[in-house]
């Protein structure tokens, strides 16, 4: 601190009782003209004295303002300089003597420690961190100064040193500002957060009655869209954030069990009936995530900026979601039990016509057309030609979909541990059923489990956690939906009197019910599915401010499956030219991760200064085989391929993925008021040629919490949080799948090989030149609290870019291939508002009442493709539209004649 020169005397006259430092030194610059100069972190310029001076010399007022802190001064020219003395030997041994070395326990309200907590001197930042057992030691303390004790999740708390303080009880923070928010590669809170990030926690996501934990997010996050394929068990689910960014390719997010990337597509094959999850291969049906039980889960957090995304580089182009599984705690061992079991109905039917509608129409629709005479045979107008009886009234909507559907979900488990090691173990059972005729169910068994251990001095640090998950699905391989709404309401009983399928003879036996959907019920699917992931993590302190931490990620997918047509499917006068067969399908999918990281944090000034280096090694390789086994002797041996007198492979499917990067962050904490965060990543991926394997990404984030501030902090009324934060970087993508830059062959299926040499033809057109996508984000963010954090809004705007897309380009057909995988110029551009309000009504006790609404206003469009009139995509593109413009054919009515 500076105080300049004015006049020129040496004489000062003044009087005033409890005066401060300042003031006093603000006199002498007056009327001396003397520049002051002392740092105000080593002197206390707010201590009052007493001051009568009338006409004194400077050096006697000096010596009244310094007697009593321990000060000297210096005078060179006309410059003042004021520093604390330096203490005799006999001064600081009896210093030593009068300061305390203060020590106590952080503990929360149920006793249990806090291992990690702060505890810092208020005035100097000087501090410490607790042990395992929550016990902090702070020596050199003066006794009675004022100490913060701060932990993640709780209130900060003031309290006066003291040599042996006992228990440092910090109660839990019911602001949703203050719960834990799992980011890439590390923790933090809604309050500092300088990204877009949302959290779901366990205690949401355990009410909701589904089989997949993405549809427990439905409606819960702003900017999230999440789509079923089907109803059904096991469903495909798209999921999309933030918008499409990649028109063809890599729209889905970046999936994190624990540190472990996961799979977004399921393996190729599967149930047809299941849908897929909007990924490039049309055959993939059904959803990974199903085979993951939502009772494990403790949170997930939704990463969609660039400040949140850019440092997992080109796989969180599309943003991502982080599952982070249930752990042990500290403490007494605890049991939990639940149960669920429900039913579920189609709950609305379409309005149909009865029979006497329907007969009405069908005659009339042959006389439009000039037919006097219903079609004879069973071939022919059975509803009319009487094969089929008239009087009958059927409601197939009751009859295909009007059954009920069973949910059963059981979960237990056990946890607990001591200051050292935590455990947890817990086990799942779930069964669904359809509203279809017939026995069809989805029944999955999962166990889980978490052991952590931590030596003594904290140094040494792991975890292991493992989930695996058994599915057994026999969902139909055929939808009744359609049928139960196109069969005529006149159409002939489903069974016959044996139980069998009806195929309604006529006189002279040959079938008219040919298309009798109950034959599929006969037909069998049945797909086992084996999900094992696994996942542990090695820490150890290098130094105090310095830690090693490596994570070893491991997952398998392994999956089995027969399609079963018998000979009952088929109408009796076309058993003759059928054959039973069987399906018989095997796919395994397994990856790991290893990303080594080195994680530096240190207090700077009046911040928080960490340091992030890492790098990921990752490998996923895949394998899917179809086989057809055929004309078997019975139904019994339809399980064993050695039985089959025919056998051909109907597909196959063989794949390989390695991915390295380096990434990086640094973020700065400065009072928690002011937040800076720079990540960056370098990616290299198998799917580009040698000359663009590698790209560089990268983001900055800063965030300022003005309602920190000394001038807004007393004035701001109901106002108790305010954030401004913003955002840009890039990120990218390679989801194009693998070998695309190759020149590809695949085999010719043959039933006779010409001349015993398997055929091979070309299947891909090579292009070398292939890149990495692009995606550029803007953007910015604003978050309130009301009445002590007990009303929250945030608002986030985004803008982003997506160029140098990959997609597939048409061409001629005189090339001999209907196209290429390529890099196109044109610019896909997502934009919109996220706006959330939530708010704590009630929090007595056990009993807890909160609400939660939220709104996007997104937007999609082509902002730009060069030449696009002279491109292939002319008909299918517009720029200044959205990518789902297209021609159609404009519906006038119906003509009257």
């Amino acid at each position: 601190m500076q105080v300049s020169a004015a006049t020129f005397a040496q004489k000062l006259t003044y009087a005033k009782n409890g005066a401060s430092l300042e003031e006093v030194f603000k006199e002498i610059r007056k009327q001396t003209g003397y520049n002051v100069f002392y740092s105000n972190k080593k002197i206390d310029d707010t201590r009052k004295i007493d001051v009568h001076f009338k006409d004194a010399e400077l050096k006697d007022v000096l010596e009244v303002c310094v007697e009593k802190q321990s000060l000297e001064y210096t005078i060179d020219d006309k410059n003042i300089f004021i520093k604390p003395k330096d203490p005799t030997f006999l001064e600081r041994l009896a210093n030593r003597w009068a300061s305390i070395d203060a020590n106590g326990r952080v503990v929360d309200s149920e006793n249990r420690p806090l291992p990690g907590a702060s505890v810092k001197v208020k005035k100097t930042g000087k501090g410490v961190s607790t042990d395992k057992d929550g016990r902090f030691f702070l020596r050199g303390v003066e006794e009675g100064t004022v100490l913060v004790v701060s932990f993640i999740g709780y209130l900060p708390m003031e309290v006066n040193a003291s040599a042996n303080m006992g228990n440092v009880v910090l109660e839990q923070s019911l602001s949703k500002l203050d719960e834990v928010q799992v980011i890439a590669y590390g923790t933090t809170t809604q309050r500092l957060s300088t990204g877009n990030v949302t959290t779901i926690k366990a205690d949401v996501i355990e009410k909701q009655p589904v089989n997949n934990p993405l549809l427990a997010l439905q409606g819960r996050v702003p900017g999230l869209f999440i789509e079923q394929a089907t109803g059904f068990a096991g469903t495909g689910v798209t999921v999309r954030i933030q918008g499409k960014n990649s028109y063809m390719y890599g729209r889905d997010p970046l999936y994190v069990i624990d540190g472990v990337p996961y799979s977004s597509q399921s393996m190729p094959a599967g149930n047809p009936i299941l849908g897929n999850s909007g990924g490039i291969d049309s055959y993939s049906y059904g959803n990974p995530l199903s085979l993951i039980n939502p009772a494990d889960i403790e949170s997930i957090d939704v990463l969609k900026d660039a400040a949140a995304t850019a440092i997992y580089g080109s796989r969180a182009a599309n943003g991502a979601i982080l599952i982070t599984t249930k752990k042990g705690k500290a403490g007494d061992t605890r049991v939990n039990f639940n149960l669920q079991s429900g039913w579920a109905k189609v709950p609305h039917k379409l309005e149909l016509m009865n029979n006497v509608q329907y007969l009405e129409m069908r005659r009339e629709a042959l006389k439009n057309d000039g037919i006097l005479t219903p079609a004879p045979g069973n071939y022919g107008d059975n509803d009319l030609n009487g094969n089929w009886d008239g009087s009958r009234n059927m409601d197939w909507q009751r009859e295909l979909i009007g059954g009920t559907a069973g949910y059963q979900d059981m979960n237990a488990s056990v946890s607990g541990g001591g200051n050292l090691t935590t455990f947890f173990l817990g086990a799942g059972y779930h069964r669904e059923t359809t509203v279809f005729p017939g026995t069809f169910a989805d029944k999955k068994g999962s166990l889980h489990f978490n052991i952590g251990n931590t030596t003594p001095n904290q140094r040494f640090n792991i975890q292991f956690s493992g989930s695996y998950l058994y599915d057994h699905n026999q969902m139909p391989s055929y939808d009744f939906t359609l049928d139960a709404l196109r069969l005529p309401p006149v159409a002939p009983d489903l069974y016959n009197r044996s139980g069998g399928a009806n195929w309604a003879p006529d006189a002279l036996g040959n079938s008219t019910f040919m298309v009798n959907p109950i034959g599929y019920v006969i037909n069998k699917f049945l797909d086992k599915t084996t999900n094992l992931t696994t996942n542990m993590v090695i820490s150890y302190k290098l130094l105090k401010d310095l830690e090693f931490k490596s994570n070893f990620g491991y997952n398998s997918l392994v999956s089995s499956s027969t399609n079963k047509s018998f000979l009952g499917s088929s109408a009796p006068e076309f058993i003759q030219y059928s054959s039973r067969s069987t399906i018989f399908g095997n796919a395994n999918s397994s990856s790991w991760t290893i990303e080594p990281q080195l994680a530096f944090n240190r207090k700077v000034s009046q911040g928080i200064l960490e340091v992030l280096l890492g790098a990921t090694l990752t490998q996923n390789q895949g394998r899917a085989t179809q086989i057809l086994g055929g004309s078997f002797s019975n139904d019994l041996v339809m399980d064993d391929l050695l039985s089959a007198p025919r056998v051909k492979a109907v597909s196959t499917f063989s794949s390989k993925y390695r991915y390295n990067a380096l990434f990086g962050r640094i973020n700065y904490n400065w009072q928690d008021k002011y937040i800076l965060d720079l990540t960056a990543r370098r990616d290299g991926s198998s799917r580009f040629g040698p000359a663009n394997q590698f790209h560089n990404f990268g983001a900055v984030g800063a965030a300022w919490i003005f309602s920190k501030e000394d001038l807004l902090q007393n004035h701001l009324g109901i106002l108790s949080f305010g954030k401004l934060r913003g955002s840009y970087g890039t990120t990218g993508s390679d989801q194009i799948g693998d070998y695309r830059f190759l020149s590809l062959y695949g085999p010719m299926p043959q039933d006779i090989a010409y001349q015993g040499i398997p055929v091979y033809s070309p299947n891909g057109l090579t292009n070398p030149n292939l890149q990495w996508e692009a995606t550029r984000k803007l953007q910015i963010g604003l978050d309130l609290g009301f009445f002590k954090d007990r009303v929250l809004f945030k608002a986030n705007y985004y803008r982003n870019h997506s160029s140098n897309q990959l997609a597939g380009y048409d061409l001629p057909s005189i090339t001999g291939f209907g196209s290429i995988t390529k890099n196109q110029a044109y610019k896909i551009r997502n934009s919109g508002w996220e706006l959330i309000l939530s708010s704590t009504n009630i929090s007595l006790g056990s009993l807890n009442w909160s609400s939660s609404i939220n709104l996007t206003v997104p937007k999609t469009l082509l902002v730009d493709y060069p030449d696009i009139l002279k491109s292939s995509a002319a008909s299918t593109l517009f720029i200044g539209k959205s990518l789902f413009a297209g021609y159609f054919y404009h519906y006038l009515s119906v003509d009257p004649a």
